[in-house]
Formats: C-alpha cells, sequence, structure tokens
C-alpha cells in the first residue's frame, strides 16, 4: 500500500488526495491490492526498455525501489510468522475482532494469528462446500432466502469460503491450531467444516468450547443459562476465558475422524436449516422455526389491543431468545413475511426492513396448537 502511493509522490501524479488513495485501497481489499502491485510491476519493467532516456532513469529508480519495499515487507512478513506459534479459527468477522483484542490486552498477540470465515453455517445448502460447484449453490440459494447473509458472504473476500480453505489447507505443522466455537448450530458445523479440511493435518488440534466452559466452571449468566454464543458473554468474561483457555482441549485422533465423518453425513443431507439440539446439530425444514415465530408474537402481544402491532425486530428478538439458536436476522425476516403470504400474520410499514415494519396474529386468539404442522 505504502508503495503505491509512494510511487504517486516521484512521478508527480498530482489531482489524487492521499486520503483517497488509502479509501480506495481499503475498498478494493487485498486481492485488489495485490493487483494494483502486480499492474505496477509490468508498467515500470516496461517503461525501463523504453526509448525516453529519462523515463527509463525514472523506471529504474522505481524499480529498485519496488524491490527494496517488497524484500523489507517479505522480511517483515517471515519475521512475524516465525514469531507466531499458534493459528486460532471462528466462523465469524465479529467473534475474530474480539479474539484479536482480547489477545493484544494480554499481550499475545504476536504469537497468534487469527483466521475467520465470513458465513453463517446453520442456513443454506452445504453439499460440496469444498468445491466452487458447492460454494455457487449455496450462494444462490442464500441470494434467495437469506439477502444480507448473501451480501456479507461476498464482503471481505479474503474471509470468504474458498481463501479460507487455502488458508487451513497451509497451516503449517509447526502450528498450534486452536477453534473456537459454543453450541449452537452455526459453530458447530463450522467446527466440523474446519475439521473436515485439517483431516491431513497431522499436528495436533484443540478446541476452545465457549458454552462449555461456562457449564463447567458453573459461570452462567444472568438468566441461569450458558451462553449458546460468544456474542452474548460479557467481555471481561470473554478476556477471562482467552486468559486461561487460549490453547483449547486437545482433540484425539478418534475425535478428530468423528467430526470429519459427522461433516460428510451433513454436507450429504438436503436440509437448509441447521439447529442445536439435544446436543447434536439437527438438519430441518426451513419453516421449522415458524412456530417459534408465532409464540414469538403472542407473546409480545400480550396486554395490547387486538390491532396493535409489534415491531418485527423485536419479535426476531424474542425468537432468538425462545430457541436459543443462532440464526441471521434476514433469514427470520425471511419466514415472517412468508408466514405474512400465508395469511398467519399481517404487517404494516416497509416488508422486510427489519426496524421498519410491524406484525400481528391475523387473528389474536389463534392458538398454538392451531396452526398448521410442518410440512
Amino acid at each position: 500500500m505504502m508503495i503505491i502511493v509512494s510511487f504517486n509522490i516521484a512521478i508527480g501524479m498530482g489531482g489524487i488526495r492521499i486520503d483517497k488513495l488509502y479509501r480506495r485501497l481499503n475498498e478494493i481489499g487485498d486481492r485488489g491490492n495485490a493487483l494494483v502491485l502486480h499492474r505496477l510491476l509490468q508498467r515500470t519493467m516496461h517503461l525501463t526498455t523504453g526509448e525516453d532516456w529519462e523515463e527509463r532513469q525514472v523506471a529504474n529508480r522505481m524499480y529498485r525501489l519496488l524491490v527494496e519495499e517488497i524484500e523489507s515487507v517479505y522480511k517483515q512478513q517471515i519475521r512475524a510468522e516465525e514469531l507466531q506459534t499458534h493459528v486460532h479459527i471462528v466462523f465469524s468477522l465479529s467473534n475474530a475482532g474480539s479474539l484479536k483484542v482480547a489477545l493484544s490486552r494480554l499481550g499475545k498477540r504476536e504469537e497468534n494469528i487469527v483466521l475467520a470465515f465470513n458465513d453463517l453455517f446453520s442456513i443454506g445448502p452445504i453439499a460440496d462446500l469444498h468445491t466452487t460447484e458447492g460454494q455457487h449453490q449455496r450462494q444462490m440459494w442464500l441470494m434467495e432466502h437469506d439477502r444480507d447473509s448473501f451480501h456479507a458472504s461476498l464482503a471481505n473476500q479474503e474471509h470468504q469460503i474458498m481463501p479460507m480453505i487455502e488458508k487451513l489447507k497451509n497451516i503449517q505443522e509447526n502450528k498450534s491450531v486452536v477453534i473456537w466455537c459454543a453450541d449452537n448450530a452455526h459453530d458447530q458445523t463450522g467446527l466440523r467444516f474446519a475439521m473436515f479440511l485439517l483431516r491431513e493435518r497431522k499436528a495436533p488440534v484443540h478446541i476452545v468450547n465457549l458454552t462449555k466452559i461456562f457449564q463447567e466452571t458453573g459461570s452462567y449468566g444472568e438468566k441461569g443459562k450458558a451462553p449458546f454464543a460468544q456474542s452474548s458473554i460479557e467481555y471481561d468474561n470473554y478476556l477471562d476465558i482467552v486468559r486461561n483457555y487460549d490453547n483449547g482441549v486437545l482433540l484425539d485422533a478418534n475425535q478428530r475422524k468423528q467430526f470429519v465423518s459427522e461433516w460428510t453425513e451433513l454436507a450429504g443431507q438436503d436440509h437448509v436449516l441447521r439447529l442445536w439440539v439435544q446436543g447434536r446439530i439437527v438438519g430441518c425444514d426451513e419453516n421449522q422455526l415458524d412456530e417459534v415465530i408465532i409464540q414469538s408474537v403472542i407473546e409480545l402481544q400480550a396486554g395490547l389491543d387486538a390491532d396493535e402491532f409489534v415491531r418485527a425486530g423485536e419479535v426476531v428478538e424474542r425468537v432468538m431468545e425462545n430457541s436459543q439458536q443462532l440464526i441471521s436476522y434476514s433469514y427470520m425476516v425471511n419466514r415472517i413475511w412468508t408466514l405474512v403470504n400465508d395469511g398467519l400474520l399481517v404487517f404494516k410499514g416497509i416488508p422486510n426492513l427489519l426496524h421498519q415494519f410491524s406484525v400481528r396474529m391475523s387473528n389474536v386468539h389463534y392458538e398454538l396448537n392451531q396452526i398448521p404442522k410442518k410440512r
């Protein structure tokens, strides 16, 4: 990044503010930056063989500067990698950010690298997810059923599935691998996918299960339940976990094989919704949580007039609380809208925008046992 900015200044390419260049570089991401550098090198090499003497001199100086900077950055990365002893794998960018901050506060950032998937494995097809075709099928489904997750999966390209597959496969054997998860279908499916990708690895693999740590230490929250997702853990408690459990629990060979086997089984199913039920991942039809949505609306409408509406955002929050499942908000909005189309719910506001529409039961006296059974 600094190389490109220096080049622009050196050859007098005015008219573009440096801060705008930085924004552009951030916007195009790592792959875009690599492409810019590659093209810059090509143009510099071409100018070194041109007919204009002054251009050749400038190009030769620029070429030497590029070589020096590339070698400097390369050596810095080699030194950084030599310091890194642990590779941590998480399943969201938010969790990655929290882990990086905690490691920094504990003075452990240099020896730890954090790799993060940017996806939600509790929803959508996962068949052949390690292949380009499988990833394409998943994206097509997300585009139709969960737009927010689809757009998120396209952002931060280095955290998309294919780049992450390459990163996991290229983890050096002398690094300790630690996979972070909690007891929810997203993390647990991601865990099994990661173990499938690491199946040829000979060195040990460790797991930090946040839910189990709370259960084993008896550190339950205000509601007397162990957290089912990292996002529900207070920061001070999370910092203590990173301090005391950052090495995780070692998996033996049988456990690793079991996770790989469970991934193969999950990926062979055609379910598009996965829930965490009694300690295992259960594949379900996409309407599995519809009854919980209806129940949540009824609870929120209790004490209100028959024609009063409740905010869709409150409904989704109540669904998460009642189900104790980690599902995307946009997926739940899609299901709410399906129930509106089915005539079970009535809405007002702007459809599909979580914080701009409200719902109520089409008949406030609708009993749960009257809800159509799952198709």
